[in-house]
Order: C-alpha cells, then structure tokens, then sequence
C-alpha cells in the first residue's frame, strides 16, 4: 500500500476501532450484574457473627444488555429467600429498563443451642442439658434457638439424642396446672368474686382452657389457668 492509500485508509480504521470502543461501552458488563446481586445478599446477613458463602451462578455470556446509566437496584422476586437456593432480582431503573434473575446459594452458619447428652422426653432443660453448636442454619427447616433462656425451664415433648439441634417446638412450658391437682375455681360476676374449690381434669399451660370438676356440685367447669392452682372460669 503506497503512502497515499495509507492515509487514506487510517481514519476508516480509526473510526472502526472508536465504533467497537463505543459499542462494547454500551453494554452492560455481566461481573457488574453479579457484583450487584453478591452484595446484596451479603447485606441481608451483616448481623451474623460469620460472614455467609454465597455462591452466584454465572450469567449467559451471551447476554446483551444496554448499560445501566444509574445504580442498579437488587431485590427478591416473589417467594425468594434470604439463604439456601434462591434468586435475586437485579434491574436498571434508568431510560432503558431491564432487569435479570441471578440464582444463588447461600449457606450461613451459625452457633446454635444442642442437646449435650441424649435426653429423654419429659425432661425440664438445665444448662448442663445445652450446648451450642456451629450449624448451617439453611439446613434447620425445623427452627433453632441461640439463647438459652428461652429454652431453660422448658419441657422435652420428645426424646433427644445427643447433638440434635432443640428446636422451638421441641419444648413446651411446664403445666401451670396439672391434673388431678386442687385448684380454686374464680368467678367474677357484676364486680363480684365467687372462690370455690375444684380438681383439675387435665394439664394446663399459662392461659390454657380446661375442664375442672366442682369438688362442692360435682358440675364440670370450663376455664383458664391464670396462676398457680387458679382457674378462671367465664367466657
């Protein structure tokens, strides 16, 4: 090519490579989508004590997006969740909207309260019953307890081998009243008590119904525990 072909063939190639820049800064980098999406879910677990592994499926490389002029915005469509296999909504709010669907894998973990010993049912929980436990908590479908007041004091509804994790509905409060036992039966009627004497026909929690049995007419009666050996009776 003699020199003047040269010059002349300089700014077509010029403006072909300023096209390709122009053309690939009008898409949207996938790794930005991404980014986005891991950020996101990251910040729904700031409060925990270990970081969360978080796993994003890439995107199709082939994807075509007009790049985002302003932020992009990470949200969960309908149903998602915050740990465990999930999707993360991801959209660009400006002139050209779009928005993309990242799936995700989210696996936290977490100190959590453990039987240390196997446990038979019935047992009123101590603390040398409890101990705490490094766990993935996207596998405990059935609730877990961190804070072992809220399990202290509490009675097993089923036996527990050593390690499983106590859950909330593993444990019930212990019968306020229980059957059998002498209770007084408290009516209040037009700003008036009237205190009898009757027997509990069941077991019953704080603020449970049961039946009790008038020890003076043999009628049984409905009510509510509202203390120790005290049943309220009335609507």
């Amino acid at each position: 090519m003699d020199a003047n072909r040269w010059w002349l063939a300089l700014p077509i190639c010029l403006g072909l490579a300023g096209f390709a820049r122009s053309a690939e800064e009008a898409i949207q980098p996938l790794d930005a989508i991404q980014q986005r999406a891991q950020d996101f879910l990251a910040q729904q677990h700031r409060a925990t004590a270990d970081p969360p592994q978080i796993q994003i499926k890439p995107l199709d490389p082939r994807l075509r997006l007009p790049k985002c002029g302003t932020a992009l915005e990470a949200f969960f469509p309908s149903g998602a969740k915050a740990f465990g296999n999930t999707s993360v909504g991801v959209r660009c709010p400006g002139s050209r909207p779009w928005t993309v669907y990242q799936s995700a894998n989210v696996r936290v973990y977490q100190p959590v309260l453990v039987a240390s010993r196997s446990l038979p049912k019935g047992t009123v929980l101590s603390p040398a019953d409890l101990k705490a436990e490094r766990r993935d908590l996207t596998t405990l479908a059935g609730g877990y307890e961190t804070v072992s007041d809220n399990l202290l004091g509490k009675q097993l509804r089923q036996a527990l081998p050593a390690g499983t994790v106590v859950s909330p509905q593993a444990v019930k409060a212990l019968p306020l009243i229980r059957q059998g036992e002498t209770v007084t039966l408290l009516i209040r009627q037009g700003g008036m008590e009237v205190r009898s004497s009757g027997v509990a026909l069941s077991d019953a929690e704080s603020g449970q119904r049961l039946r009790v049995r008038n020890e003076t007419s043999k009628r049984v009666v409905e009510g509510t525990a509202t203390a120790s050996r005290q049943v309220e009776v009335g609507p």
